[in-house]
């Protein structure tokens, strides 16, 4: 099994909270990356959406004029909430260690 990488991570992280915000198809996803300053392709999001559909953290509906629509599931809820959770031990960890740099 192959260990996570950082950007799989992040990428991961931001599918999630982009469709937790709003359901969303591939091309949304894509523009609403850009804004985020994260320069993701098609190409290079979907296999992180086929990942998480894997996980069944999001689903994907059919709908007619749109296309496939990505939306977020109870399990990718817990997943979100659980990196965000990762995330905000790091930054209090950080912020312990910047502290600590000012003081010595």
């Amino acid at each position: 099994m192959r260990s996570p990488n950082l950007d799989r991570f992040f990428s991961r992280v931001y599918v999630l909270k982009l469709v937790q915000a709003s359901p969303s198809t591939v091309l949304n996803l894509v523009d609403r990356l850009r804004d985020c300053g994260i320069e993701k392709n098609i190409r290079s999001l979907r296999p992180v959406l086929r990942s998480l559909m894997i996980a069944r953290a999001i689903t994907a509906e059919l709908v007619e004029g749109s296309g496939r629509v990505y939306c977020i599931t109870d399990t990718g809820r817990a997943e979100l909430d659980q990196y965000l959770s990762h995330l905000d031990v790091l930054k209090a960890d950080l912020s312990k260690a910047d502290g600590a740099d000012v003081d010595a």
